[in-house]
């Protein structure tokens, strides 16, 4: 359902960012999403609290991460297929593995094998769909 979803999101970006600026379109989405994810939380018993001024530097660094790398998602998708954009999405995990290896303390239960065979694969699809043989004249 889920990638149902980013599907159909990504098709619409496209489609309504060829009149409208998407950094506004990911703007509108993500104050009435951010409206709709608040009331559904507090109607279902959920508290909105923030105990630190750590907290509020984790949450604010995390929505402007949202906000900015879905605008720049957004003027992809303006400029270039949704074929060629969309393929990129599969480095998601990839990074999350990394960026969590060198960021947080626990152990790491994907092993360096599995990671680099992971970003090997990716890559080669990405390369594989973007390949294009350079025409020749005669």
């Amino acid at each position: 359902l889920s990638n149902f979803a980013y599907g159909i999101s990504g098709a619409l970006m496209k489609r309504y960012s060829s009149k409208e600026d998407p950094v506004i379109i990911s703007g509108y989405q993500f104050v009435m999403g951010g409206f709709v994810m608040i009331l559904v939380g507090l109607l279902s018993g959920g508290v909105i609290t923030i105990d630190s001024a750590e907290a509020f530097g984790v949450m604010l660094y995390l929505s402007l991460l949202s906000a900015v790398a879905y605008s720049l998602w957004g003027v992809l998708l303006k400029f270039n297929p949704v074929s060629k954009v969309s393929i990129y999405s599969f480095m998601t995990p990839v990074f999350g593995v990394l960026l969590s290896n060198l960021m947080l303390t626990e152990k790491s239960t994907v092993s360096p094998l599995n990671l680099i065979s992971a970003l090997i694969l990716i890559c080669g699809g990405i390369f594989i769909l973007n390949y294009q043989k350079q025409k020749t004249s005669k």
